[in-house]
């Protein structure tokens, strides 16, 4: 767990954690690095809010598609297909991250990311294999450098503004996270208030007859409910809105400022150190603990907006419509849960935060596992939500900061191995909602198991971690 409130105002107990970091890096001998002005607090401030409003519009459109592709194209399994897709891409495009943020640089690697999510938005339109899989490999491919990319500069800039504040960089990375992700999870409230009105407009009055095979008994890729898919005029509207708010957030990257260190690639510079520098992070003793905490992260967001909105709210309610009504609720949840999240760590430390998120994804799965459609009232469904929002915001927010705290100085191969993990995740539970043998109580179960894995194998890494803060304090004293 984290240190003591006393020591985060010691500047020679941030001198310390800044030194520990640096203990489990590998040497990077093949960088130089570009040295400007230092910016001043409220320019790391105002490049965090720039970078956070990037990601808000850009994932307003996408998570909103993402949250009804499964329904919208539940057609012959085509919208898990696409969102299979694009995260078999993204675990590929983990491995060469490095190498394409090395040459682009952060700022113009999120710029040109965000293009990519736009064009899938776009494709959208032309809902076919021959269209929407193309449009999933090159959004899959852009996703990873962009979120490497986007952990980099934010870690940077935490590290950066704990020098010059004087104080632990655990703590403002912690806290940058959790303002990072708290403006981004507003995208569940902004992108979904736009599906539920459009897509309402054909899907009201729909009433799903067929419960019996809703909720945990779902099997397979297609939607088991009476309700009508929407189509048409408003989905083609849906999209070209999405397209143009995607669009806004390229515009938006433009204005971030490159950081005032940057990494840059030397002329004479190999490429292959660059493309195996994720592959060779993957056997350091830390990462492998942390690797099954990763994997979960994604398959737990795969379920919810995969299974839930298809199993639960789309087959037992009324439709995809209300599947935006639910995800408000989540993304409200995700975002105020963010925010606390981010300052709570300071007082209990990750191991309690991620306990109590994990105690509360596997009291909900137990709730699904139970839930009947036929007894139980749809407004569970928002409480579901909301729950699920909570731990997820304990997850995306400590699985970032963990990686800050100990890979400060291997930054872009280290969140190339989280975000490969974490599509490895999406992937494995997108892959097993495709046959009709496998069962969402088959995946409640499989997850459930996952997790204890996972929060047995985090607790050796964080014991580890404190046993060697104490020595490298003892060391110093």
């Amino acid at each position: 767990m984290s240190l003591s409130g006393a020591e985060s105002r010691s500047g020679s107990t941030g001198q310390n954690e800044t030194e520990l970091f640096l203990k489990h890096n590998p040497a990077q001998q093949q960088r130089r690095r570009v040295i400007h002005e230092p910016f001043s607090r409220l320019r790391h401030w105002r490049n965090l809010i720039i970078l956070s409003l990037t990601f808000l519009i850009c994932f307003t459109s996408f998570e909103a598609i993402q949250n009804i592709q499964s329904s919208i194209n539940s057609t012959g399994g085509l919208g898990l297909y696409s969102l299979g897709t694009i995260y078999v891409s993204l675990m590929i495009s983990c491995l060469v991250a490095p190498t394409i943020i090395r040459f682009f640089g952060l700022k113009w690697t999120i710029v040109f990311a965000t293009l990519c999510y736009c064009i899938y938005s776009y494709a959208n339109l032309f809902p076919s294999p021959a269209v929407l899989i193309p449009a999933s490999v090159l959004l899959g491919f852009s996703a990873a450098p962009l979120w490497v990319a986007q952990g980099t500069y934010l870690t940077t800039s935490a590290i950066q503004l704990a020098a010059l504040a004087d104080e632990v960089p655990e703590f403002i990375i912690s806290r940058f996270n959790g303002v990072f992700f708290a403006i981004l999870q507003t995208n569940q409230i902004w992108g979904n208030v736009l599906s539920h009105f459009v897509l309402n407009v054909e899907s009201i009055g729909e009433k799903p007859e067929n419960l019996i095979s809703c909720g945990a008994e779902s099997c397979g890729a297609v939607i088991n409910s009476d309700a009508t898919p929407p189509t048409g005029v408003n989905v083609d509207i849906l999209f070209a809105l999405q397209s143009v708010i995607g669009m806004v957030a390229v515009l938006l990257a433009i204005c971030i400022d490159p950081l005032p260190s940057e990494t840059v690639r030397r002329e004479t510079e190999s490429t292959r150190p660059l493309l195996m520098s994720t592959v060779s992070l993957m056997g350091r003793f830390y990462l492998l603990l942390l690797i099954p905490l990763f994997v979960y992260n994604g398959v737990e967001l795969a379920f919810f907006v995969g299974d839930f909105t298809k199993s639960f709210v789309t087959c037992s309610h009324q439709g995809v419509s209300t599947v935006g009504l639910v995800m408000i609720a989540y993304g409200i949840s995700d975002t105020i849960s963010c925010l606390t999240v981010g300052q709570l760590e300071k007082v209990t430390g990750r191991a309690w935060l991620l306990t109590i998120g994990s105690l509360l994804h596997l009291g909900l799965m137990v709730f699904m596992y139970l839930w009947d459609p036929v007894l139980i009232n749809a407004e569970y469904l928002y409480l579901i939500a909301v729950g699920w929002g909570i731990g997820n915001a304990v997850f995306q927010t400590q699985c970032a900061s963990i990686i800050g705290v100990i890979f400060a100085g291997c930054q872009e191969p280290a969140f190339s191995n989280y975000r490969f993990w974490q599509s490895a995740g999406f992937w494995l539970s997108f892959l097993t909602s495709i046959p009709d043998s496998v069962c969402v109580w088959h995946k409640i179960i499989g997850i459930g198991s996952l997790l204890v894995v996972a929060l047995f194998m985090y607790y050796i890494c964080e014991y580890k971690i404190r046993r060697e803060t104490r020595q490298v304090l003892q060391d110093k004293t």
